[in-house]
């Protein structure tokens, strides 16, 4: 056998190897996914996009040259770029990058520009870039936070930390006040343009707590979209709320914007305080808090701790002799807890006073008018508490005929030194701090002027007493809609009208 001319016997004897064929890519896993994410680039491109747009669009949002129109083209810029986060981004490089491997296709990278190009439609530009400067500092801060710093988790959400709390308010805090101050609200501009400081101040951190805990709270709904809204709206109802509280005051007043702050902070640990000791249950603290925040704003710490007097008082007394109570059938519902129904009966006339203290130009009666609805319904919760270990049976305010213990309308001479003494600690804490100078000229007040103002609160604190045992014995629960809640109303606002009025007399008078 011959071999064929160009082959060797070699070549002959081994079959020809075939072509190495090209093995196809592996496919993409979760954990390839994993090691191509990259946080810190997700997070820098988050601020980088703020730094850039977040002035020029706010600038552009409130030009006046636009017509009202400036808003509109802040939204389509923010639109767009959004429509490019969908279409474009996901097939670069980068966009491989940025996204997350859990992320699904409604995700935060487009979430977010659509979230604020909404935002610019529905609020003021000071509010919407307020809320871009809590989000973009504050989500990288409490990312790099939460990653790096080994702090316990959040009770409310295991998925956040202390440390991501805290990083994403202290980092934004600053961040909000200078974009805060570069576009600011136009309720606080003062002559030179330029935002008045305190505003300024007060607006931003609050845009940042509120951040804050929006983004640490468990929610379905993404962070990019519940964050800038919830923030955004938070500031616009500050700015008007401090706009509508303290400019038809007089410059001096003490009423200033950053007593919100304080008043939201002491009353979120009043409120958790009031839980903790079962003094009121879930809704009444909330709306305990709520009015807490307008008495501090308005009456300052001195009309604050009466108010707290009242609070914490009212429930001690209403939890001694608890069982003895329970047989009498008399003892408040739900071990003396203090529900929404409670507070709103006791404290909205108050705090109705307190707002209507900015309304009459900053008139003193306001304040002495709240400070009487307090007395009343101290005097009213101490009478009917203490009033029913009183060994005689008391007696029917209208016949003065002996009734049993817990009827309406029933009094006893117990109740009524019961009452007096509540009102003589509330005036007496008034006089002593000095609550009146806020009624009179923000200076210290003559102590004869400190003991008139007094007895108009004891005054006024029992003659609220009185109305609500009247109405106890003719109208409570025997008309529809006329029950407690309605009475113990009808007694502060006695408490209020006549400690106001007395002072209008008495102001008349003195001057």
């Amino acid at each position: 056998m011959t071999s064929e001319p160009g082959r060797s016997a070699r070549d002959e004897a081994t079959p020809a190897s075939p072509p190495p064929q090209q093995q196809p890519p592996a496919p993409m896993t979760s954990s390839t996914a994993d090691s191509m994410h990259s946080p810190l680039l997700r997070n820098g491109i988050h601020v980088l996009v703020f730094v850039l747009l977040a002035f020029p669009l706010g600038v552009l949002a409130q030009d006046a040259r636009l017509g009202g129109r400036g808003h509109l083209y802040s939204a389509a810029i923010l639109f767009c770029i959004a429509v490019f986060n969908i279409v474009v981004l996901p097939h670069l490089e980068t966009g491989k990058r940025l996204a997350r491997p859990d992320e699904s296709k409604i995700n935060g990278l487009w979430l977010y520009p659509l979230t604020l190009s909404l935002c610019f439609l529905i609020y003021p530009p000071f509010a919407v870039v307020g809320a871009w400067a809590a989000m973009a500092a504050g989500d990288a801060a409490a990312s790099f936070a939460g990653r790096h710093v080994p702090i316990p988790k959040l009770p409310w959400n295991p998925q956040k930390s202390w440390a991501g709390l805290f990083g994403f308010i202290a980092v934004s805090i600053p961040v909000c006040y200078a974009a805060l101050y570069l576009v600011p609200c136009k309720l606080f501009l003062k002559v030179d343009g330029w935002p008045e400081l305190p505003y300024v101040w007060t607006l931003a951190v609050l845009a940042a707590v509120t951040g804050a805990i929006v983004e640490s709270l468990p929610a379905k709904l993404d962070d990019n979209v519940r964050v800038p809204i919830v923030t955004g709206g938070v500031l616009w109802i500050a700015a008007l709320f401090l706009s509508w509280a303290t400019h038809p005051l007089p410059k001096d007043t003490p009423v200033q914007p950053e007593n919100l702050l304080k008043a939201l902070a002491l009353n979120a640990v009043i409120g958790g305080a009031a839980l903790l000791l079962k003094f009121s249950n879930v809704a009444g603290a909330v709306l305990g808090a709520v009015l807490g925040v307008i008495v501090f704003f308005f009456a300052q710490w001195q009309g604050y701790l009466l108010f707290l007097t009242f609070a914490f008082g009212g429930s001690v007394l209403s939890k001694i002799g608890l069982k003895y109570k329970a047989k009498l059938g008399v003892a408040e519902a739900d071990e003396g807890k203090r529900g929404a129904s409670n507070v709103a009966a006791n404290l909205l006339v108050p705090g109705l006073c307190c707002l209507a203290y900015p309304m009459s130009g900053g008139h003193g009666a306001m304040l002495l008018a709240f400070a009487g609805a307090l007395c009343a319904a101290f005097a009213d919760t101490a009478s009917s508490e203490i009033g029913t270990f009183a060994r005689r049976e008391p007696v029917l305010i209208t016949t003065f005929k002996p009734v049993p213990h817990g009827t309406n309308g029933a009094v006893s001479l117990l109740g009524f030194v019961a009452a007096t003494g509540a009102c003589v600690i509330l005036a007496t804490l008034a006089a002593y701090t000095d609550f009146y100078q806020h009624l009179l000229s923000n200076s210290p007040t003559p102590w004869h002027y400190r003991g008139v103002l007094s007895l108009i609160l004891v005054v006024a604190g029992l003659l609220g007493t009185v109305v609500d045992s009247l109405l106890g014995a003719t109208v409570e629960d025997r008309y529809p809609g006329l029950g407690k809640g309605v009475v113990n109303f009808a007694c502060t606002l006695t408490g209020a009208i006549v400690a106001g009025g007395l002072f209008w007399l008495f102001n008349l008078f003195a001057h």
